[in-house]
């Protein structure tokens, strides 16, 4: 088991997929999506911006802690790109789309994943990278 959380925490392949992520989201987040399926709670759109933004957050913060310095500000950096991204695409919505609008309470629910993933980064994952690459 610890070889395999080891391949999959070092691997390389997670910098494409990182990137794949961040493509899907952009897509997903500028294209009509009216026909998928709602899960009929309220405010079920911010559960996914957090939840999103929280995958987005965390998958880059693994792919890229092998070429990153370690620590606090190198993290602080990514989850920052991440919002700025966020942002971003909040603004095309507006810009660029006629079916998806700009929505602050979207950038919050971002920040709010970004925020999540961050933490659990720095107190969870940072000490299995330590472990893994200790033994």
């Amino acid at each position: 088991m610890q070889k395999l959380t080891r391949l999959i925490l070092n691997s390389k392949m997670l910098l494409p997929v990182a990137m794949f992520c961040t493509l899907m989201i952009g897509y997903l987040s500028l294209a009509d999506i009216s026909s998928l399926p709602n899960l009929n709670v309220k405010n079920e759109d911010k559960f996914y911006h957090v939840l999103a933004y929280f995958l987005l957050n965390t998958i880059w913060l693994i792919a890229l802690k092998p070429f990153t310095m370690k620590g606090f500000k190198s993290n602080l950096l990514i989850s920052l790109g991440i919002l700025t991204f966020g942002i971003v695409i909040e603004i095309f919505q507006e810009l660029l789309t006629e079916i998806r609008v700009f929505d602050y309470y979207d950038i919050l629910a971002n920040g709010i994943g970004i925020i999540l993933s961050f933490l659990c980064f720095q107190f969870f994952l940072k000490r299995i990278f330590e472990n893994i690459n200790s033994k």
